[in-house]
C-alpha cells in the first residue's frame, strides 16, 4: 500500500496547483464584486472547447472547418477567448444585475446552463479526449526512481499553473493597476475616494479570472476529457477551496487548494471515489464551524 505513496504525493501535488488556479479566478471575483459567480465553471468548459475547436477541429462549428492551429497557438488563443468570454459576461449582463447578489446568481446560473446546452448541441453529450502537448516532444508518463507513471500533461498543467499564479502575484503586488484591484478588494469606498476607477477594476479583475479558467480548462479536458458537463465538479471544489480558504483570500485559496487535492487523492486510493466529495464537504462543515471567515479570511485585510 504504502510503496505508492510517492506517486500518490507527487499526483497530489501536480492537481493541486490546478485547483488553486481555478479558485483564485472565482475569488478574485467575489473578493473585488462581491458576484458568487457560477458561469466560472461553464468558462472552464468554454476553455476545454475551444482549444478543441482551435486545435483538434473535433467539434462541428462550420466557421472552424478549415482550422487547425498548432498546440503552442491554440493554448493561448483559447485563454485568450475565454478571457474575452468573461469579459463579455460581465460587460453585458453581470454589471447590469451585480447590486443583487440574488439576481447575479441566477444570472450566472443561467448562462452556465446555457452554455451547456450550446455545448451539447455542438459537441453532444460524449467524452472527447485531446493531447495537449505537440505529438513527439515528450512522453506520455515520466517518472523518477519509486515515483512512476506521472501524466506528463500534469507535470506541464503544474508549471504552467505556477508561471499563472506568480505572474499574477507579481501583477497585483508590484503594478498600479493590480494594487488598484487589492485597493477595492479591501473597501471599495476606500478605493474611490483615492481616485480609482472601480469600473475597470471589475473589468480587469474578470478578464484575469476568465483567463486563469481558460488555462485550468484547457489542462483539466488534457487530463480528464471534455464533456459538456465537465465544469460541474470543479466549479463545487472551487466553491470549497474558497470558503475554506477564505472568500476573496488568493493565498487561503493557494493553501486550501493543495488541502483538498492532498484530501482527495489520498481518499480517493485508499478509501474510493466515493468518499472523495464526502470528505471534502465534512472538511467545509467543520472550517465553516470552527472558522466562519476561512483559514486567512480575506487576504487584502491582512
Amino acid at each position: 500500500m504504502l510503496s505508492g505513496l510517492p506517486t500518490l504525493v507527487v499526483n497530489a501535488a501536480l492537481i493541486s496547483a490546478l485547483y488553486a488556479l481555478i479558485a483564485i479566478g472565482f475569488t478574485m471575483i467575489f473578493g473585488v464584486g462581491g458576484v458568487l459567480n457560477l458561469a466560472h465553471g461553464a468558462l472552464l468548459m468554454a476553455g476545454a472547447y475551444a482549444y478543441l475547436l482551435l486545435a483538434r477541429n473535433q467539434v462541428a462549428v462550420a466557421v472552424f472547418d478549415s482550422l487547425k492551429l498548432h498546440p503552442l497557438v491554440a493554448f493561448p488563443a483559447a485563454v485568450v477567448s475565454v478571457a474575452v468570454l468573461s469579459y463579455l459576461l460581465y460587460v453585458l449582463v453581470v454589471q447590469f444585475v451585480e447590486d443583487n447578489p440574488i439576481i447575479t446568481f441566477l444570472a450566472t446560473v443561467i448562462v452556465a446552463l446555457a452554455a451547456t446546452e450550446v455545448a451539447i448541441h455542438y459537441a453532444g453529450t460524449g467524452t472527447t479526449t485531446y493531447t495537449l502537448l505537440p505529438d513527439g516532444w515528450f512522453p506520455d508518463t515520466v517518472g523518477v526512481g519509486p515515483i512512476e507513471g506521472i501524466l506528463t500533461v500534469d507535470v506541464v498543467g503544474f508549471v504552467v499553473s505556477w508561471i499563472a499564479i506568480g505572474l499574477l502575484w507579481l501583477y497585483v503586488t508590484k503594478t498600479d493597476s493590480g494594487r488598484a484591484i487589492r485597493a477595492t478588494a479591501m473597501t471599495e469606498r476606500g478605493a474611490q475616494l483615492t481616485g480609482v476607477n472601480v469600473h475597470w477594476v471589475r473589468i480587469r479583475t474578470w478578464v484575469v479570472a476568465g483567463a486563469l479558467a481558460g488555462i485550468g480548462g484547457v489542462f483539466l479536458g488534457a487530463s480528464n476529457g471534455v464533456t459538456p458537463s465537465m465544469w460541474l465538479h470543479p466549479l463545487s471544489l472551487a466553491f470549497i477551496i474558497v470558503v475554506i480558504g477564505g472568500i476573496g483570500s488568493i493565498k487561503g485559496s493557494i493553501v486550501a487548494a493543495y488541502v483538498i487535492g492532498f484530501l482527495q487523492t489520498g481518499v480517493g486510493e485508499y478509501l474510493g471515489q466515493n468518499f472523495r466529495g464526502i470528505l471534502s464537504l465534512v472538511l467545509l462543515v467543520i472550517v465553516l464551524f470552527a472558522l466562519p471567515q476561512g483559514l486567512y479570511g480575506r487576504e487584502f485585510h491582512e
